[in-house]
């Protein structure tokens, strides 16, 4: 008889058969999701990668672009300096030659008054330097021209004391305080007037 012929030996082998029939679908469906899970895995950490490496180009494009505004900055900053420079240096020329025009002695009479009004006291002395002299006929000229700006009265004589640079200095009689209109010191103080015009016109030029 053979073994199949035995009804023990086939309900076993029957029950063997379902069993490894059962351990055969378990193990396609654990596979199915092992393999559904690794799909869904490397689809997040593609998503993941996809979405990092979107970050970090848009970081690169927002560094180059603020590397970019920086280049242009600086060369607008070192075309508006060495425009600036230029205009300083021509202004500076034109001022000193004028310096050898005998009318620049009107323009020295105006200093005298502005930094009389400065100063603002009743009496002050005036420095100049051996190359913008002084008169009292100029000082008398810039008291008048104080008066007739501002209604005061300023006294204004000559100091002994000689300057190295073009144009003047008022002080009071104690030298305590002073106003100081030499030729350099106004360029000075009007660079920032200067240097706002060299920006407007830059930026015109750059607009058409």
């Amino acid at each position: 008889m053979k073994a199949e012929d035995n009804p023990l030996i086939r309900g076993i082998l029957d029950e063997a058969r379902s069993k490894a029939d059962e351990i055969t679908k378990a193990a396609e469906k654990e596979a199915e999701a092992i393999v559904k899970e690794a799909e869904e895995r490397g689809d997040r950490e593609a998503e993941m990668e996809k979405r990092s490496y979107s970050v970090r180009l848009s970081q690169i494009q927002a560094r180059e672009e603020s590397a970019r505004r920086s280049i242009d900055r600086l060369a607008e900053l070192k075309g508006l300096d060495a425009a600036y420079n230029e205009v300083m240096d021509e202004v500076s020329l034109r001022l000193k030659k004028k310096l050898e025009d005998p009318s620049f002695s009107s323009v020295l009479v105006e200093w005298i008054a502005e930094a009389a009004i400065g100063l603002d006291r009743k009496e002050a002395k005036v420095s100049f330097s051996e190359k913008t002299p002084v008169t009292d006929q100029m000082l008398c000229e810039a008291e008048k021209l104080v008066k007739k700006e501002t209604g005061a009265t300023v006294t204004l004589t000559l100091d002994t004391e000689r300057l190295s640079g073009e144009g003047v200095v008022l002080s009071s009689l104690d030298g305590k305080v002073s106003y100081n209109n030499q030729l350099d010191v106004r360029m000075r103080r009007y660079s920032r007037d200067i240097r706002r015009i060299v920006q407007e016109e830059n930026a015109r030029q750059n607009s058409r």
